[in-house]
């Protein structure tokens, strides 16, 4: 988003710089945040899948 924003040339706020990742779940279907690399859902234990795989 960030780089996006640079190219149109549109100011963006101080801090606007740290990437999330986000992965669905496969068992319990729910999104969730990856955190310090770690692809596990906290809430249901289960891995997260490592590639890109929420599309709606």
């Amino acid at each position: 988003m960030a780089a996006a924003l640079d190219r149109a040339g549109i100011d963006r706020p101080d801090g606007f710089t740290r990437e999330v990742v986000f992965r669905r779940c496969v068992r319990c279907r729910e999104c969730s945040v990856v955190r310090e690399g770690d692809f596990v859902r906290v809430f249901c234990g289960s891995d997260l899948p490592t590639a890109w795989n929420i599309t709606s």
